[in-house]
């Protein structure tokens, strides 16, 4: 039986119709975006991409303590994510055979914006970040061909490495590049400050105190947003075993004891501070700042703390300023959580 002319013009626009309703096919590796308020971000690896496969091969091995030498230690056993990715509240961190680390490890947020890592600096690029404690004999203790042997051994990363690097080989370089993928997810843009900026809620009358004492004494180097100004400054600390900070890359005198600015957010639960760990809570960083004049006048340094005057009560708004920067939504997250 032959079908009429316009019943078939009807049944292919039917089809065209349905066709066109259809939605667009899922994207199986969806790329990462980062938040407009921050600006534009300094990591200069524009062919690295982050991407959800890329991100979560990275999470697996930034939690994976077999690539240490002695399957202990994972990056993630120093920079825990209950604590705003900064290590365990210790004043310096410990690695394999419980070697004691020179330095406090700080948290690794909003990494895409910095352009050097390390209290000092010595590392300008995050791709080869990951090397300096793999590497280190007081933490993960290893070599790179013995982080990928270890990797190689476990036939989880088969998958993983073939849905966030199709076509390409498992190796440093994506091992790598995978890592800085996870690094740079590791966004913190969710505290009441930034509920606040966006208009969703309101300071407390300590909190909006403080905030105006903070950008009266503290915004020059804990600069908003990312509340660091990613320079290198003297904190006060001049410690008996002489760190002598920036200095130590390049050798110029007035890098003395100069260390990177860290960021404020999540400070509260960062604790102790300094790059060795020395203080406590976040009211001796102020006894340290306020009214201070005792800094080690004996020693050779080249920087100055100017110090500041604040009431009793000025003391606690600042404070309470400082807790509004906690990013409770980061630390319970369980797309950063180790895996289990």
């Amino acid at each position: 039986m032959k079908i009429p002319q316009y019943t078939v013009l009807l049944i292919v626009s039917i089809g065209l119709a349905i066709l066109s309703c259809k939605p667009e096919p899922t994207k199986t590796n969806p790329e990462f975006t980062y938040p407009a308020e921050f600006g534009s971000i300094a990591y200069p690896n524009p062919s690295n991409k982050p991407a959800q496969a890329g991100i979560e091969l990275g999470r697996h091995l930034f939690y994976d303590v077999n690539l240490s030498l002695n399957r202990t230690i994972s990056c993630g056993s120093c920079h825990a994510q209950v604590h705003g990715f900064a290590d365990h509240n210790l004043p310096v961190s410990f690695g394999i055979y419980n070697r004691k680390g020179i330095r406090n490890s700080p948290s690794i947020i909003n990494m895409a914006w910095s352009p050097t890592f390390m209290w000092d600096g010595r590392i300008r690029h995050l791709d080869v970040m990951p090397i300096a404690p793999f590497t280190d004999t007081n933490e993960m203790g290893m070599t790179l061909p013995g982080v990928m042997e270890r990797i190689k051994e476990n036939s989880k990363y088969l998958n993983l490495y073939q849905k966030a690097f199709p076509n390409k080989e498992i190796n440093e370089e994506t091992t790598l590049l995978a890592l800085s993928q996870f690094m740079l997810s590791l966004i913190s843009n969710n505290s009441k400050y930034d509920q606040v900026k966006k208009g969703k809620t309101k300071f407390t009358n300590s909190e909006s105190n403080g905030y105006e004492l903070f950008k009266t004494h503290c915004n020059s180097c804990h600069s908003e947003p990312l509340f660091t100004n990613h320079q290198f400054e003297y904190n006060g600390i001049v410690a008996i075993e002489s760190d002598p900070g920036r200095y130590r890359i390049t050798q110029l005198p007035n890098d003395k004891y100069r260390f990177k600015v860290p960021t404020l957010r999540n400070t509260e639960i960062t604790y102790p501070y300094m790059h060795n760990g020395s203080i406590r809570t976040l009211d001796e960083v102020l006894n340290k700042y306020v009214e201070s004049s005792h800094i080690e006048s004996n020693r050779n340094y080249s920087g100055k703390l100017i110090p500041i005057t604040l009431s009793e009560s000025e003391r606690k708004d600042l404070i309470a300023f400082i807790k509004t920067l906690t990013d409770y939504d980061l630390i319970s997250n369980p797309k950063f959580s180790e895996i289990h």
